[in-house]
């Protein structure tokens, strides 16, 4: 089977390269192409284009793929590169939208207003549609939803245990946070508004937690998070690690105790079923794909991201239940890996694939 993928970019934490590409890497003919300049070396058996950012050059690489292979599936993992790829197809190749497949990676909500716009249109001519989970396929309004139900399907983002059992193996000791800390508290994701980072500083300046922060991620609240953290002058150790490699987020989950995501929006979180894998405790914000997740009550504490009063008394429980925290690090691991696999989802999407196929 010959696959071509489309994303806005390939990075370290991407879903369609880390989930989809590599796990099909070994079955299947892959051709990834991105509209910005990938920022990790791509796996020898995925083969790599992109635009450097260029809509006009991305068109025409598009156009270009198009005529010179014969696909079997186009997975199409964004809006504008989806539209760009109706575009290239326009006017004597659109019978290829009948092998296409569109994955919608987020809850609708979180989407800018073009992205939902350019989403909507990749939908409309898309053969079928997919969402991350049962949370982001409710997430699309109702008017939408009138136009793409019948062709519209969930399924479950899943993670790779294997992939986090192999660094543990490679890991010894204590590497990432310093050892005399009593708590290890890590927060991955992109900093920016609906990630909320914020949110969880804003409590840190009021509370004394003796605990070790670690923000692992980029964006453009960087440097104003980076500043507001200067100014919390208590027991708490706060670091701003950047975007770091997925085998390095998974060191720091295994090492840390918690692992806190108080976003206002999500797909379903990759980040947050690693971290359960790989030991943490976690406190999360009470959106719906969190609660889809539905982790074991012992290993988790849900919150409202917008009030400060219950985020502060999730940290006062871990502060205060810490060891018997620690005692308990692989009671969630089972849930995820038997709810959240990627096998699993990678079976589905193969079934997918494999009806696109024979409609064609």
């Amino acid at each position: 089977m010959k696959i071509l993928r489309l994303a806005n970019t390939i990075n370290s934490t991407s879903a369609p390269y880390n989930q989809f590409s590599l796990g099909f890497r070994n079955e299947f003919e892959q051709t990834f192409c991105s509209l910005l300049e990938n920022d990790v070396d791509l796996d020898e058996k995925v083969i790599g284009r992109h635009s450097n950012g260029s809509i006009l050059k991305m068109f025409k690489i598009l156009k270009a793929l198009v005529r010179e292979n014969n696909y079997d599936v186009i997975h199409v993992h964004s809006g504008i590169t989806g539209s760009i790829f109706i575009l290239a197809l326009f006017p004597f190749n659109m019978r290829l939208l009948r092998k296409t497949v569109f994955t919608l990676h987020n809850s609708w909500n979180v989407l800018k207003i073009r992205n939902q716009f350019l989403n909507f249109i990749v939908m409309l001519f898309a053969q079928k549609i997919c969402t991350c989970g049962i949370s982001s396929r409710n997430s699309i309004p109702k008017f939408i939803d009138f136009f793409i139900s019948q062709k519209t399907t969930s399924i479950v983002n899943g993670f790779d245990h294997q992939r986090i059992d192999n660094v543990k193996l490679r890991q010894s000791g204590s590497t990432h946070f310093d050892q005399y800390s009593s708590m290890k508290i890590v927060c991955v994701g992109a900093l920016n508004k609906t990630k909320n980072q914020i949110a969880l500083l804003e409590v840190l300046k009021i509370i004394k937690l003796d605990a070790e922060v670690i923000f692992l991620g980029d964006g453009v609240n960087k440097n104003g998070l980076i500043e507001f953290s200067k100014s919390i002058a208590n027991l708490t150790k706060i670091s701003f690690k950047g975007r770091v490699s997925r085998d390095t987020a998974i060191e720091y989950m295994l090492e840390a105790d918690v692992s806190i995501s108080l976003s206002t929006g999500e797909g379903l979180p990759i980040a947050v079923l690693e971290s359960m894998y790989a030991g943490c405790f976690t406190i999360l914000s009470s959106i719906p794909p969190h609660s889809e997740i539905s982790p074991p009550k012992s290993r988790s504490y849900f919150v409202d991201p917008s009030d400060q009063s219950e985020i502060i008394n999730s940290l006062i429980y871990v502060q205060k239940n810490i060891e018997s925290i620690r005692a308990l690090r692989d009671l969630s691991k089972e849930h995820s890996k038997r709810n959240f696999s990627v096998k699993n989802m990678l079976d589905e999407y193969r079934e997918v694939y494999e009806s696109l196929i024979h409609q064609g």
